[in-house]
């Protein structure tokens, strides 16, 4: 049993063609005796063999930093689209004040042109309802009028 755990640890040096003279002699001298230590080796060799035979792709030489360089290139344009929106919205928020600007003007011309509208009519008004019209009365509207 304690040869076979040496055994065991040695295998993956002796498939590598790593292990020393006298390692490899212990492991070819078990191996030949041992059936469980034996069928161990012939699994790991089989794998070996299995990925030995497998096409290694080649990648070019600049490979890592051009597959580097389109993932910064895309996140930037993320980042781009990101704030081209952000952008936008801050972009309306300021414009927002310059149409309720415009909006308060117009109610405020509309305002003043409806009041004196009404002083013109006033004086005809006081005396169509019938209450006495008073020099004052009069004087006033008219004031209101020349301004």
């Amino acid at each position: 049993m304690n040869q076979c755990k040496r055994v065991k640890r040695l295998l993956s040096r002796y498939l590598d063609q790593e292990a020393d003279d006298k390692e490899v002699i212990f492991v070819k001298g078990h191996l030949a005796g041992c059936p469980f230590c034996s069928e161990e080796y012939s699994g790991l060799l089989r794998i070996k063999r299995l990925f030995a035979a497998k096409e290694r792709k080649v990648l070019p030489a600049d490979y890592l930093v051009s597959r580097l360089r389109e993932r910064i290139a895309a996140s930037r344009q993320e980042e781009e689209r990101f704030s081209l929106v952000s952008g936008m919205a801050r972009l309306s928020l300021r414009l927002i004040p310059v149409p309720v600007t415009v909006i308060a003007i117009s109610l405020l011309f509309m305002a003043l042109t409806l009041q004196q509208r009404a002083s013109e009519f006033s004086i005809e008004e006081h005396i169509l309802s019938g209450d006495p019209t008073t020099i004052e009365t009069a004087a006033r509207v008219i004031l209101q009028r020349t301004n």
